[in-house]
């Protein structure tokens, strides 16, 4: 027999001697084969004391631990009169067909596994948290052994707590890189792949550099030979000739000119290339950034601040802009001047060239300062800058609710706080940052100085001429400039390094959800889902979800109800795989989720959250987020589907209204509606409803469910709901409670069971339709109304409304004609008179009619919805017009007008003058009208786009001008007005 312990699995009769104690030999006499052991590090006093559990056949045995007296009395009586004197000191045996559940109970730094005996739960072994995920793991499989005797090992499954694989270091997830492990060569590495697609640049800038170094070089070399063999010369000179000396004069200052005129160009290209080059890797950097947060699972944002991630992309990324340039016109350029420089201040003079070396050391003992004392404080700044930034993220995306409670001054106070963390910070660098920079240059000084005797002193006695001098003089000062700027070279690649780190966790973080190289192609989709014995909990030791087992036919609608926190929202994301189940599996049509590609399942995955969101931008654009190659005919019926077309309607602009942060202009019932449409335009095989119907109110409800009852037909659909009513057309109800199901069935069977769901349905009624199920109170039911009919008891009158909900009407230019009344307004009249029109009648019982441009800037002539005024002044949509240019002239021409009754556009057809002043663009244009000047603010939401190149300008007075192409202004004209309209 070999030694086996946990967490291999299985163990087939291994050895008692692989245990610190003996167990008794009745175990193995009675057939009970040591399946499983495990160790833990705590007695259940909390004492640190190694302890055992033992799985056999038919027992549970807990060594070297203290039982509790009373409870295991009563739990293993049996079991301990027979064999007591079998068992070693300190063993507690429990027989498994006493056990009736096995659960982890989390605590602060340990944890308890527990057994449930006698409907009494019991503490039997103790752990701390290292040990957490392996007795997680335990007690699952112990629970699933209790229950059908099977103890299968799964491949995948997370048996220990994640650990760095070079270090050991404990990891929260897989999604996380270990910081311990994180080495300086991996920047250098990231630093060496952005570099290598500009290497043909990088190699011009390093020859730029080095050419800029030789200009610098020739100029104290001409000054010594103007001082020497010129000025000195001249006045010695027993018979001057002016003329020689004046030549000689002339040609060494332009070989002058000439070297700053090299040098000047030099920079000029260089500063370019290195700017080219280094916006290049930014963009570059900044692109993998985001490709990267893409792609990271959901469960990397549930423990990351959205604010501290964008300052990472927007700040941190930064940090590599100026590499090129600190490498070339920096670091490199140093090196090559100390190079060049010594090299002629030891042609020069080579014994005091060596006193030049006297501050040298100095500067290494000074840089091993900084980064021992002053480098660390900079992850100190750039985390307090993250810091204030998710402060200022959290509070701006919340400012609704601040405001709602009043605490404007508690949220500023909480800024505040930050915010003089970070002025701290920052002191603390600068403050040290100059202190260094300041002792450098006072040791570079006296280096100068030293210089300055010695070099004196030798001209005084003859062994230096003053020309002499003078060069080295220069060359010292372009020797000591490199070293001080290397100097403070340190302290710029203390700011590279702490943002590329910041910014290298982020690339280096594994993709959450894995997709393998070879996925099961899904042909034939029906869209049958199963969940199989599927657990799952945000925290690992916390289970959401608890061994969850149930199928949905293809083209089946299932509702799912429960009390909140009862797992209905986490099968959502499983299913949609936004996390990965940690036991159990889900398929569709067979197929493991872990088999597809995530892009094919959630090309045929449609969810409406629970919580709708709209991103920044036209209503159109949010429609057609899902398909933007979608038609507009397609998405008008979609939206008309979701009841969303009326409400945008009513915009002025139409499908072309811009949205705030979050689809701020909407109400949060029109939000939910056109999420309901965008998911609907997305045509999904299979559809989830997440709590679609929360936040609207009964009246919008019940037109979307009359569309839902077609739209769900031919697709399987899940929705989850806390409104019964939305439910009543349901193929099955699933009932779930703290993450397990307990019923399911058709309404009618669920409300003869008298259980948890005929409840709710009892408490729905008593209360109120829209009333939450979390409310649902522990009484036996009395008489249970049928408060949610059959759907074959509503089908007939159904079928009428919900075509009414889901389709458009579309005039037909031969079969209608529009005409003015008596007072001018617009009439619609049919050619044939003798027909019994459903849409006349609609006309004839208006108090009005006007045209409505759903798409003013795009189609101004197109999509056009007819509306009815009723007594009250409300318009309803009667239906709607294709193209104006498919009617006849007359009717073209009342629609016409009646349009520009409406909307008024300022054509603008030249822009003479623009000015900026205090915020505010004074504008001078030529218009259909003539001449005019308008006031507009200068920020980009008072101009939004007209069609592919149009502008539409609203001005201080709430009035639209437009430019219909900016291409086609005059020349000029369009260079003023993107000088400053450049948004």
């Amino acid at each position: 027999m070999t030694k086996v312990s946990f967490p291999t699995l299985p163990v087939l009769s291994p050895s008692k001697n692989s245990l610190p104690v003996d167990l008794p030999e009745i175990d193995l006499a009675d057939g009970c084969d040591i399946l499983l052991t495990a160790e833990t590090d705590l007695s259940l006093d909390g004492t640190a004391k190694p302890g055992w559990l033992v799985l056999t056949r038919r027992y549970v045995v807990v060594l070297e631990l203290p039982a509790t007296d009373a409870l295991v009395d009563a739990a293993v009586s049996d079991f301990e009169t027979r064999r007591a004197e079998a068992l070693p000191p300190g063993a507690t045996c429990f027989a498994l067909a006493d056990i009736e559940g096995v659960r982890n109970l989390s605590g602060v730094g340990a944890g308890m596994l527990q057994l449930k005996i006698a409907e009494t739960w019991i503490d039997v072994l103790r752990f701390s948290n290292r040990h957490a995920d392996r007795f997680h793991y335990i007690a699952s499989k112990l629970d699933r052994f209790r229950n059908d005797g099977q103890l299968q090992e799964v491949d995948g499954e997370q048996r220990e707590a994640l650990r760095c694989s070079s270090c050991g270091l404990r990891l929260q997830s897989t999604l996380e890189s270990c910081p311990r492990c994180f080495h300086k060569h991996r920047i250098f590495q990231q630093v060496k792949d952005l570099l290598f697609p500009q290497l043909g640049m990088t190699v011009l800038l390093c020859a730029l550099t080095m050419l800029g170094v030789a200009a610098e070089l020739v100029p104290p070399k001409l000054q010594q030979y103007l001082v020497d063999n010129i000025l000195t010369a001249s006045s010695r000179s027993a018979q001057p000739q002016p003329q020689d000396f004046l030549g000689l004069l002339l040609i060494v200052v332009l070989g002058l000119a000439a070297s700053r005129v090299v040098l000047s160009g030099v920079e000029v290209f260089k500063g370019r290339l290195a700017t080219t080059i280094g916006t290049r890797l930014t963009s570059h950097l900044r692109g993998r950034m985001v490709d990267r947060l893409q792609h990271l699972a959901i469960a990397y944002y549930d423990r990351h601040q959205v604010g501290s991630l964008i300052s990472r992309v927007a700040h941190d990324s930064e940090s590599i802009h100026g590499l090129v340039h600190q490498m070339t016109g920096g670091f490199l350029l140093q090196i090559l001047q100390l190079v060049g420089v010594w090299i002629m201040l030891l042609s020069l003079n080579w014994k005091l060239a060596l006193f030049t070396l006297i501050p040298v050391p100095l500067l290494f003992v000074g840089t091993w300062t900084f980064w021992k004392y002053v480098y660390p404080r900079h992850f100190r700044l750039w985390d307090a800058a993250s810091r204030q930034i998710a402060v200022l993220s959290g509070m701006l995306s919340g400012i609704r609710v601040v405001k709602a409670f009043a605490q404007e001054s508690r949220e500023y106070e909480k800024y505040q706080k930050y915010s003089q963390h970070l002025r701290q910070s920052r002191l603390r660098v600068e403050y040290a940052s100059s202190m260094y920079a300041a002792s450098m240059q006072l040791i570079f000084s006296l280096g100068g100085l030293i210089v300055w005797y010695v070099g004196g002193r030798d001209v005084i006695g003859g062994e230096m001429t003053l020309g002499e001098l003078i060069a080295f003089l220069a060359y010292l000062a372009m020797f000591y400039t490199p070293l001080t700027n290397l100097s403070n070279f340190t302290s710029w690649f203390s700011n590279f390094m702490t943002g590329n780190k910041r910014v290298m966790e982020i690339l280096d973080t594994s993709v959450g959800i894995p997709q393998k190289e070879v996925t099961t192609p899904w042909e034939n989709i029906q869209g049958r889902i199963q969940f199989e014995h599927v657990t799952f909990g945000y925290d690992r030791h916390q289970p959401v979800l608890h061994d969850v087992s149930f199928e949905v036919a293809a083209g089946e609608m299932v509702g799912i109800v429960g009390r909140s926190g009862s797992g209905k929202s986490t099968m959502v994301n499983l299913l949609g795989r936004f996390y990965d189940v940690q036991e159990g599996r889900i398929l569709i049509d067979g197929i493991d989720l872990r088999d597809l590609s995530l892009t094919q399942l959630r090309e045929h995955l449609g969810i409406v959250f629970q919580e709708s969101f709209l991103f920044r931008g036209l209503i159109w654009d949010n429609l057609v987020y899902g398909r933007p190659a979608t038609t507009i005919e397609e998405g008008l019926a979609a939206a008309k589907a979701a009841g969303a077309h009326d409400f945008i309607c009513r915009n002025r602009l139409g499908y072309e209204t811009p949205l705030g942060e979050q689809g701020a202009g909407l109400s949060g019932g029109e939000k939910q509606r056109l999420s309901i449409a965008r998911t609907l335009l997305y045509d999904p095989r299979i559809l989830v409803l997440d709590e679609a119907t929360s936040n609207i109110d009964a009246e919008a409800e019940r037109e979307i469910q009359q569309a839902l009852d077609v739209l769900v037909k031919g697709r399987t659909t899940i929705a989850i709901a806390h409104r019964l009513s939305t439910l009543r057309n349901a193929d099955r109800i699933l009932v779930f409670d703290r993450g397990r199901l307990i019923e399911q069935g058709s309404h009618a069977d669920l409300l003869q069971q008298e259980g948890t769901y005929a409840r709710l349905v009892k408490i729905q009624t008593q209360i109120s339709k829209g009333d939450s199920i979390d409310r649902l109170v522990q009484q036996e039911p009395a008489t249970i109304p049928q408060t949610i009919p059959e759907p074959s008891q509503q089908q007939d009158d159904q079928d009428a409304q919900t075509k009414k909900a889901t389709g458009l009407t579309w005039l037909v230019p031969q079969e209608y004609q529009f005409v003015a009344g008596d007072q001018g307004e617009l009439k619609l009249v049919a050619r044939f008179s003798d027909r019994d029109d459903p849409t006349l009648k609609k006309v004839d019982e208006a108090y009005g009619l006007s045209l409505l441009s759903l798409f003013p800037s795009r189609y101004p002539e197109q999509y056009l919805s007819l509306r009815a005024w009723n007594e009250h002044g409300d318009d309803t949509e009667v239906a709607m017009i294709g193209n104006i240019h498919d009617w006849d002239p007359r009717s073209q021409a009342l629609m016409r007008l009646t349009l520009a009754k409406r909307y008024l556009f300022r054509r603008i057809r030249r822009v003479y003058e623009l000015k900026l002043a205090q915020g505010y663009l004074e504008f001078d244009v030529e218009t259909g009208a003539g001449r005019e000047t308008f006031l507009m603010r200068w920020i980009s939401q008072n101009v939004q786009d007209f069609g592919e190149s149009g502008k539409i300008i609203t001005d201080t007075e709430e009035n639209q001008y437009l430019i219909e192409d900016v291409n086609e202004l005059p020349a000029a004209d369009r260079g003023l007005f993107q000088r400053y309209v450049y948004w």
